[in-house]
């Protein structure tokens, strides 16, 4: 792990500027990430991929765009049901109202 210069600007949960350093991990290398810039002993204890918010942001939008495709297919399908309930009352009215009249004659 060394310091090096990231692309953004992050602050931690201390309200600090937390500081940008470069992975050189074998699964990681070369990836930047971010943690508090207080000693481990103090700090908030904040840490974040440089990438990560971009990559999950995405992921999240793919899953928000998923959730709203089965929604939409719900709300089509509760409006179908409803429309056959109305026409199923409807009827009921009418056979309500044959017998209704029927039943005034008698």
């Amino acid at each position: 792990m060394s310091e090096s210069t990231c692309d953004t600007m992050m602050t931690c949960f201390c309200g600090e500027m937390a500081r940008c350093f470069t992975s050189r991990t074998p699964l990681n290398p070369g990836r930047r990430f971010y943690r508090c810039s207080k000693p481990k002993i103090k700090n908030c204890g904040f840490w974040r991929w440089e990438d990560s918010s971009l990559e999950n942001s995405s992921i999240e939008v793919n899953l928000l765009k998923s959730k709203l495709e089965v929604a939409t297919l719900k709300m089509e399908n509760l409006r179908e049901l409803l429309n056959s309930i109305n026409i199923d009352r409807d009827n009921l009215k009418k056979k309500l109202e044959s017998l209704q009249s029927l039943n005034y004659f008698m």
